[in-house]
């Protein structure tokens, strides 16, 4: 058979045993109960301010509430094959390909959850560009946290210290980043490096999320004047920056999800 077709076909299989799979998996259900809950919560926000007050909704509730239940899917879509993770590799499949299905899963069930965030909106008050940015960004995010839970669950097997190093990686996106900035913001080295310190917050995916959602929905302008070009160059182009920053870290992400698998698979 010819390998092309064969890494296909092994990408097909295991996406179809994972939407299989996703059928009884309790994350997924609960990750689907919040991004609902999310959602109708959404429309509390006044009907004359239906979109930015939506768009606050899922920012809020995917930094500090999806985040996290992606991670947790994208942990037991790892761990599912925990038990049989050995006989799995007597089948002449490459990791590239069964990882690739294991992350097209993901990506299968975690971009249309996404949607819920901003259906009951939709369906309130119709829709609006912001509102549909909304909801992309959020799916992209929703995808990074998943494929990032899947490379630490590849990487550890025991599945206490999965859920662990799970928690720990999402309380240094969500907040430790920030904390290590803030800690060294007032130094007289950052003050003279401006470019460091702002790069590190443009390269946080998290941070830039929020960034691009806060100026999307504020349409806030600020003067130019004292602001480093790399600051300015951002707050110009935050949509393009945050999709570069997610494509890159998804990237990143897809590459530990693939050596993880392997290192298993030589142990």
């Amino acid at each position: 058979m010819n390998p092309r077709h064969r890494d296909w076909r092994t990408l097909g299989a295991t996406l179809a045993r994972e939407l299989l799979s996703y059928r009884i998996n309790r994350f997924l259900h609960l990750h689907l109960a919040l991004m609902l809950a999310i959602g109708l919560l959404a429309l509390l926000a006044p009907p004359d301010a239906a979109a930015p007050g939506a768009s606050w909704w899922v920012l809020n509730g995917v930094i500090y509430v999806g985040s996290l239940s992606t991670l947790l899917l994208g942990l037991s879509s790892a761990q599912a094959e925990a038990e049989e993770f050995a006989v799995l590799f007597t089948h002449p499949i490459r990791i590239g390909s069964w990882v690739a299905g294991k992350c097209s899963g993901l990506l299968v069930v975690v971009v249309p959850a996404a949607a819920l965030l901003v259906l009951p909106t939709l369906l309130a008050a119709g829709g609006s560009t912001l509102l549909l940015g909304a909801a992309v960004s959020a799916a992209a995010v929703s995808v990074l946290l998943a494929w990032i839970g899947l490379a630490i669950g590849f990487w550890i097997q025991d599945p206490v210290r999965g859920l662990i190093v799970a928690l720990l990686a999402w309380c240094l996106l969500l907040f430790g980043i920030d904390l290590l900035l803030i800690l060294i913001g007032g130094s007289e080295w950052v003050h003279h490096n401006p470019a460091v310190w702002v790069g590190a917050l443009m390269l946080s995916p998290l941070d830039a999320y929020r960034v691009t959602l806060l100026f999307s929905v504020e349409q806030a302008a600020f003067s130019g004047a004292s602001m480093h070009g790399l600051t300015r160059w951002w707050l110009a182009h935050p949509a393009a920056w945050l999709a570069i920053c997610l494509a890159g870290w998804c990237a990143v992400a897809a590459i530990a999800a693939a050596m993880g698998a392997g290192f298993r698979r030589t142990r």
